[in-house]
């Protein structure tokens, strides 16, 4: 960008940190000191916001929640450690037990999605839910329990006011996100959760697209 824009100023940050700025600005965290993003799509990442603005950590990492592990004897994720939040509850893992339910004769639902379009996705898993399918609506409950679960030891530590939670997955439905919430109340303080807020982004796929640019014109305008 530097080669073919001399005169810009590029400025680079992590896609989950994007998208809690545009929460921060422009969403359900206006007026919030502190509240954490989370993206369940590929993978599992938070922006943390904290006293009204991002903490990034000291190397630039912070919020990598997606690596917390669930499960020591869990399958090996692509970070080399088994067992990972990623790997288990993610999209892919999600799909991934969608086909298998569907190979086992378990979801009439999936099994003729599969046959018709040769994949399934975690918004078809959504769908099949929707419609009742039992198959379907157990992978997504599984899912928001391993999420929910990790999302309490984040509460109990952080105290934040609200979650917010966006990337593909979100587009699965209310039963996800009925799961994590559940799962998080559970497992967190009373008084930790006691005025929680715990929901999807209302900005959906244009969070990362309006913190983007908010990030960019903080940069543009900032003073050295």
């Amino acid at each position: 960008m530097r080669r073919r824009f001399p005169a810009a100023q590029v400025v680079i940050d992590n896609d989950v940190n994007i998208m809690a700025i545009g929460e921060q600005r422009a969403g359900a965290g206006r007026g919030l000191e502190s509240f954490l993003f989370i993206k369940i799509g590929t993978g599992i990442g938070c922006g943390i916001i904290s006293h009204g603005a991002v903490y990034r950590g000291a190397d630039g990492c912070a919020g990598d929640v997606g690596h917390i592990c669930v499960d020591y004897n869990g399958p090996v994720c692509h970070c080399g450690n088994s067992g990972c939040l990623e790997i288990m509850a993610a999209g892919p893992a999600i799909a991934a037990q969608a086909r298998a339910r569907a190979a086992a004769g378990e979801s009439a639902f999936l099994a003729a999605r599969l046959a018709d379009r040769g994949e399934l996705t975690a918004v078809d898993v959504g769908d099949a839910a929707a419609a009742g399918d039992r198959a379907a609506n157990e992978i997504i409950r599984a899912s928001g329990r391993m999420i929910g679960g990790v999302l309490a030891t984040l509460v109990n530590f952080y105290n934040p006011q609200a979650i917010f939670i966006g990337g593909g997955v979100s587009g699965i439905g209310h039963a996800l996100l009925s799961s994590i919430r559940q799962a998080t109340l559970r497992r967190a303080t009373a008084l930790s959760t006691r005025h929680l807020r715990i929901e999807y982004s209302p900005l959906g796929a244009d969070a990362g697209v309006i913190g983007g640019i908010w990030l960019g014109l903080e940069n543009v305008f900032a003073v050295e």
